[in-house]
């Protein structure tokens, strides 16, 4: 038995298939260019309050003194996860380490959970105030500035009335 295919029937295939490409990653699990385009930008705002979260947590620790040795210690984490949290915006800290930290720092845990990617928020204000603060934030190891002393103390009071 032989098989009859056109050129007419694979231009009718190729119309029903529409113009897509071939691609790895992202695009290789969902091909439609907006939905990828969608979780992309969802991505990024997902990671925008963990940078936020990282950078007050590193600033906290300046601000008292503490080695990243020091804080995992006295939080009861471990060394490796004050690391990821402070450099990878990409890390997403469990529940009970979001927990510590909060207790000691005397933060609010609902926020910092919220900022760390662990609940969502339903108001919005929280990520507003954490992309400022993120974007006011120095990449200095030194100890705070007046202007990061400022954005520091301006974001806890804010995280303080949540």
């Amino acid at each position: 038995m032989k098989l009859a295919i056109t050129r007419e029937w694979f231009e009718r295939k190729a119309e029903l298939e529409g113009d897509l490409e071939i691609a790895a990653g992202l695009l290789a699990r969902d091909p439609s260019p907006v939905d990828a385009a969608d979780q992309r930008a969802s991505s990024q705002s997902d990671i925008q309050p963990r940078i936020a979260f990282g950078s007050l947590v590193e600033y906290l620790r300046r601000k008292r003194g503490l080695s990243m040795e020091m804080l995992a210690e006295k939080a009861s984490i471990d060394i490796v996860e004050v690391m990821n949290i402070e450099r990878d915006a990409h890390f997403r800290p469990e529940p009970r380490t979001v927990y510590q930290i909060a207790t000691t720092f005397g933060l609010p845990n609902k926020a910092l959970l919220q900022l760390s990617g662990n609940s969502t928020a339903r108001d919005n204000g929280i990520h507003e105030h954490a992309l400022r603060f993120a974007a006011r934030s120095g990449e200095s190891v030194q100890s705070l500035s007046k202007e990061e002393k400022r954005a520091l103390e301006e974001f806890i009071a804010f995280l303080a009335r949540q």
